[in-house]
């Protein structure tokens, strides 16, 4: 247990932080797993879903600003299965948040001096579903890893009040990583990683009103839902070849040579708005980081 604070503009924050865990066995290879934690934050972190360009900035406490805070609960089943020395755990859990921050709806950031009353703050949830299973010794070892989670979010003042997908929602999160040894000095090893993309908010269309100078038009966009659509997935191959020094040797030497990215898929970076030539937009999602080889070499003493 302890307790947390902050003292900003004449305003004093106090947080208690309890944690409580328990582990309950059932036999010598199998266990039960439960948690409690309560957890407060004093830097916001403030994105906005409904861009073409990072807008992400970090936001301390004021005295109109509060502290985050969240409440954590989970549930884990472990099993340890001795002849094949293979860990597997299983592991749910739901975590409620409050004092979540974000943008009110037709923000403007750019040259904005009153930055602080655009902000608003919300509730949230997030649960899900991890699953482990580790190989720790033999020619081959490895883990597999997966994730099934959803993330909302929830402001009075966007999205008519109705709760809404959060921006960084990853459905699903998975990993496979193995490394199989050839001989005492050889061994190959692989990573593949999948991670369902995050979400944003588009515009669908545009409206015009007289411009305040009325020497015009200005074009009002019109947005979908909050978060309302998926970016592409990401996922990626691995892929390397490790050769140890002679054991005989007074220190240890390592050369790793391999592929990163193997099948040439890039990583999302941002989105674009693109003009068509029928005087509509769309949206492309340029990528990073394809096909890389590498080659590093390692002692230890």
């Amino acid at each position: 247990f302890r307790l947390s604070s902050a003292y900003v503009e004449n305003t004093l924050y106090v947080n208690p932080e309890p944690r409580l865990a328990i582990k309950y066995e059932l036999n010598k290879t199998s266990a039960l797993k439960a948690s409690y934690s309560r957890m407060s934050q004093y830097l916001h972190r403030v994105s906005s879903a409904a861009v073409a360009f990072p807008t992400d900035i970090w936001y301390p406490v004021t005295a109109n600003v509060k502290p985050q805070t969240a409440n954590q609960i989970t549930l884990a089943y472990i099993k340890q299965i001795s002849k094949q020395n293979i860990y597997i755990s299983t592991e749910a859990y739901y975590k409620s948040m409050n004092q979540l921050i974000g943008y009110k709806e037709g923000t403007n950031l750019f040259l904005n001096t009153d930055f602080e009353q655009q902000l608003i703050q919300g509730e949230g949830d997030s649960y899900g579903l991890e699953v482990l299973i580790k190989k720790e010794s033999g020619k081959l070892t490895g883990w597999i890893a997966y994730t099934l989670s959803k993330s909302t979010r929830q402001f009075e003042a966007l999205n008519n009040g109705e709760p809404f997908l959060a921006r960084y929602d990853r459905r699903h999160n998975g990993s496979i990583v193995l490394n199989y040894s050839l001989t005492k000095r050889l061994a190959l090893s692989s990573v593949f990683e999948f991670i369902s993309g995050s979400r944003f908010t588009p515009v669908i269309g545009q409206y015009a009103v007289p411009a305040p100078n009325l020497g015009g038009v200005q074009l009002i966009p019109v947005y979908a839902d909050v978060n309302s659509v998926k970016l592409a997935d990401t996922h990626r191959l691995d892929i390397g070849l490790k050769i140890f020094s002679k054991a005989k040797r007074k220190y240890k030497s390592e050369w790793f040579i391999g592929v990163y990215n193997v099948y040439n898929r890039a990583t999302p970076i941002g989105i674009n708005i693109e003009p068509n030539e029928n005087g509509s937009y769309r949206y492309e999602q340029p990528g990073l980081f394809g096909t890389i080889p590498f080659i590093s070499y390692g002692i230890s003493f």
